[in-house]
């Protein structure tokens, strides 16, 4: 049996850097990523990462199929709140796996089985709380039990019968979740953030670390670090008291970046990802000495990306609403 099947919706164009997800995940020989979208482009994927075609109103109709009331799914942003279902709505895809799970397309997988150790996966019911990356143990019990009461409400009814976001499927401060229902039934969860979350601003890198106690996200203090992609782990190098570190990740989430890409990369063993671009390294090592040269990155204007983009958003709700 495979370790864990993750199901990603996803309607509209792809990211530019889909492919390099898809090179990220393809060391990840035991995990599979079934993508359903209506993108008809074609792309060079691996044997575990696999587009299934759909609309976005074939995908309403299958959910819809599910429950015996009204859902509210009027646009693809929505579908986040029902990830916690998707072990249910997609059950005859994932016969054969473990666990199930579902994450974004704006990351870069690191190696999985560094972190999603035999005995993690042996001994929890869920991993991990946020919604870019999130893993189910696959049983009949386990993908139904977003259905259940907690607190003598059904919370999944209520985040599907909305238009609003109610982010049911991650931890989130003063917000109850699926999260909540399955410590209710005294489910094992493994809540330690083991992500190299990108903070959205400044353009530089700062790590976002959340604080499970608490419910709240706090940044590290700034590295000037090297961030690489190796032979399938996700490290970071950076120099401290005159010794160059490293430090590994499970995966990378590059929120609202526009990512421009060497397409060269594709074919190498190694690149270094840049806050706008992934990029070749022509060293074979990384060493103290060649660190700096093999940092210099190019000028960014992600700032300035992310703050036009939220005009136009702005305007065609504006728009929209009139």
């Amino acid at each position: 049996m495979k370790k864990c099947c993750f199901i990603i919706l996803y309607f509209g164009k792809l990211p530019k850097y889909f492919e390099i997800f898809a090179k990220t995940c393809s060391i990840n020989e035991e995990y599979k990523w079934l993508i359903f979208t209506d993108d008809n482009e074609s792309y060079q994927l691996p044997k575990n990462v696999e587009i299934i075609k759909s609309s976005f109103e074939d995908i309403v109709k299958r959910i819809q199929g599910k429950f015996d009331f009204k859902i509210s799914l009027n646009e693809p942003y929505k579908l986040c709140d029902y990830k916690p279902a998707f072990g249910y709505i997609f059950e005859d895809y994932i016969k054969d796996y473990m666990f199930w799970g579902h994450c974004d397309l704006d990351t870069i997988m690191g190696n999985l089985n560094n972190f999603l150790t035999n005995n993690l996966l042996e001994n929890y019911d869920k991993i991990f709380c946020l919604g870019h990356m999130e893993l189910y143990k696959n049983n009949y019990y386990n993908n139904r039990l977003f259905m259940e009461k907690y607190c003598g409400k059904y919370l999944y009814k209520e985040a599907f019968r909305t238009d609003e976001i109610v982010v049911f499927d991650e931890v989130c401060k003063n917000r109850l979740s699926v999260n909540d229902i399955f410590l209710q039934k005294k489910k094992k969860v493994y809540t330690k953030d083991e992500s190299l979350n990108i903070q959205i601003f400044p353009t530089k890198f700062i790590r976002v670390l959340f604080n499970y106690e608490s419910k709240e996200f706090y940044p590290e203090i700034y590295k000037n670090a090297l961030y690489v992609w190796n032979k399938g782990d996700l490290l970071r190098y950076y120099v401290e008291n005159g010794k160059l570190m490293k430090e590994e990740f499970l995966y990378a989430h590059l929120q609202k970046r526009n990512m421009q890409v060497d397409k060269r990369i594709l074919k190498d063993e190694r690149f270094k990802i840049i806050p706008n671009e992934f990029l070749r390294i022509e060293e074979k090592e990384i060493s103290l000495a060649n660190f700096n040269k093999i940092k210099k990155s190019k000028i960014c204007f992600h700032f300035l990306d992310v703050h036009f983009n939220n005009k136009i958003k702005k305007i065609k709700k504006f728009l929209k609403n009139k």
